[in-house]
């Protein structure tokens, strides 16, 4: 089902300008921030970092009504014919050897050191060292041709249980992980 909601987005996106991807545990908390914010004219597709480990968040992206977009987003939905059978992290996981594979075709020998940690993998920590791996081929840019990853804290969604649900009206747009198993009280403190 991971994989699918990919195809789907690929399905629908040729009917729009551009997709907000979302996962369904996200939700906005500061309503005076824009998505446009994060577009750029010559980026199609765009991801940002997790803001806790080396991952680049599966669970929402901007993708804009291009070929390009449109064929990224039914080749990563394709790849889960290709995810080993390991602790493999589902979409999350698999988004960063697809990227490598398509962003990199050159950088083919640190891939495939990448991709025996990952068949290997078995639990997070060893899902974070693959992810790590991936992200030593990326570098430190964050545009690459079409697809751009947003920096640590510079995306539309971080995940709210970092600061306990307590939001900064000029950084935070969106909240991630909003499930009934992770929410929590929201701390009364005194605003200033």
């Amino acid at each position: 089902k991971f994989f699918r909601r990919h195809c789907a987005a690929a399905k629908i996106l040729p009917l729009f300008d551009a997709i907000l991807f979302l996962d369904a545990d996200i939700g906005i908390v500061n309503p005076n921030r824009k998505i446009e914010e994060f577009m750029e004219d010559d980026i199609d597709v765009t991801f940002y970092d997790r803001f806790y480990n080396w991952e680049v968040m599966a669970g929402s992206y901007i993708a804009k009504n291009t070929q390009y977009a449109v064929d990224l987003l039914n080749e990563f939905a394709d790849y889960e014919f290709k995810i080993p059978n390991s602790f493999h992290g589902t979409d999350n996981g698999a988004l960063h050897i697809f990227l490598a594979e398509k962003l990199f075709p050159q950088a083919s020998i640190e891939t495939n050191i990448c991709k025996k940690v990952y068949a290997k993998s078995n639990g997070f920590d060893d899902l974070f060292t693959y992810e790590a791996c991936v992200r030593a081929i990326f570098g430190a840019g964050t545009d690459f041709g079409k697809v751009r990853i947003l920096r640590k804290g510079t995306g539309w969604a971080r995940d709210g249980w970092l600061t306990s649900m307590l939001w900064n009206p000029e950084v935070d747009f969106m909240f991630h992980g909003w499930k009934t198993g992770q929410l929590r009280e929201t701390p009364h403190r005194k605003l200033m």
